[in-house]
């Protein structure tokens, strides 16, 4: 079988032939599992309000449908399930008409297969299994009802800076379980960042070694891109990464700036959901993300200086992607030593988000065991399913 001669979004898989009549419809999709059709039918509601034109069948009946028909405008193909998933992309060739849209669904997760399809073959996008409801409205949508997506920097993943308000109020402790439950048991693509190449202990919380490659990927910024970082990161627990580093305190580090940038976009690519540990004083690569940061979490304690530092972490001006204001964690919360919930929130002039109970016991009890209290269920899991929901990650399957 020939090569198919296509080298851009602008011209997307097609016959060789001319078009068979100008009449055709703008959008259909085909879904071979329910699962995935509900979350697509879901995802494209508010574009389709008549009805999201979806079909359940399998790559056959596809093929078979498509060559009996004049293609949609922009067509949803699912290849999951195919041995050769490459093999059924070139099966497309003899029955997609010229000017149609593909957009790809499917098992195969590596960064190469992506690039083969959306810079080779002419593919206008692909996202892998399971799907998410909130990425295929962003990156589907806008191609199923005929319009071409911005591909801007802000294009990917998104990135959580998780922040202390002040050392010691555990924020490393909330990171850390909010990345295993996202990407441990929501199964989203997660990777947990940690800021603080000396002193940080987010790699240790997770039971996950650290690595090297951190600080060599930001001394050489220039090189960073997406196989850099599959080599880095550390797998943890499902579809959760660590990056992480334990560089001697001995060492001194001179930072490249940009280096954060470099990363951060490399990142992105790869998956779905950033989670930053940021240490109470951020400086150098850890100031860096918190400025390229989407969300912010500022986790802090009822004490007075933990809530003098958190006013003042709130008081920052938003970073560059950041859209919606800081998410307050208040975390150790005692009520016969802590002032009320709803004096705090006046104090810091904004809701408390979430608030954590002391629960010494049970996160001493995780660290023995090698796990993130998270992954028992119990009042800590409850509250983290709530911040994971506060951040747009669906949770609902998920027991507390």
């Amino acid at each position: 079988m020939n090569e198919l001669a296509l080298p851009g979004p602008a011209e997307p898989i097609s016959r060789h032939h001319s078009e068979r009549g100008g009449g055709r419809p703008a959008f259909m999709g085909f879904v071979r599992d329910d699962a995935s059709l509900q979350v697509i039918r879901s995802a494209l509601a508010s574009a389709f309000p008549t009805g999201v034109p979806l079909q359940r069948v399998s790559f056959a009946e596809t093929l078979d449908y498509l060559a009996r028909v004049d293609t949609p405008r922009t067509v949803l193909i699912d290849i999951s399930g195919e041995e050769q998933p490459m093999s059924a992309v070139h099966r497309l060739e003899p029955v997609i008409d010229p000017g149609t849209r593909v957009l790809i669904i499917g098992e195969e997760r590596s960064i190469g297969f992506y690039r083969s399809l959306t810079r080779t073959l002419g593919v206008s996008e692909y996202l892998s299994k399971p799907l998410d409801a909130a990425l295929v409205s962003r990156e589907l949508a806008p191609w199923a009802v005929g319009e071409v997506p911005a591909f801007e920097t802000s294009r990917g993943g998104s990135m959580v800076a998780v922040c202390g308000a002040a050392g010691g109020v555990g924020a490393t402790t909330i990171a850390t379980g909010l990345a295993w439950l996202i990407g441990g048991e929501i199964r989203r693509h997660t990777i947990l960042l940690d800021a603080d190449l000396q002193r940080g202990s987010a790699a240790l919380a997770s039971n996950a070694p650290p690595s090297t490659g951190l600080r060599n990927a930001l001394d050489t910024p220039d090189r960073i891109d997406p196989l850099l970082i599959e080599r880095a990161a550390q797998p943890s627990i499902g579809r959760l990464h660590v990056l992480g580093a334990e560089e001697p305190l001995t060492e001194p580090w001179e930072y490249h700036p940009g280096g954060g940038r470099a990363l951060l976009n490399a990142l992105r690519q790869r998956y779905n959901l950033v989670v930053a540990d940021i240490p109470a004083r951020p400086t150098g690569f850890a100031a860096e993300l918190l400025a390229l940061a989407h969300m912010r979490v500022i986790v802090t304690t009822g004490a007075p200086r933990s809530l003098g530092n958190a006013a003042r972490w709130l008081a920052l001006p938003p970073g560059q992607m950041q859209t919606s204001a800081p998410i307050v964690v208040l975390n150790r919360y005692q009520r016969k030593r802590c002032p009320p919930i709803s004096t705090i929130a006046s104090t810091l002039g904004t809701e408390i988000a979430v608030v954590v109970p002391e629960l010494r016991t049970i996160v001493a009890k995780g660290s023995d065991l090698g796990e993130p209290p998270v992954a028992r269920k119990g009042p800590f899991r409850k509250v983290l399913l709530d911040l994971a929901g506060r951040l747009g990650v669906g949770t609902a399957a998920l027991a507390t």
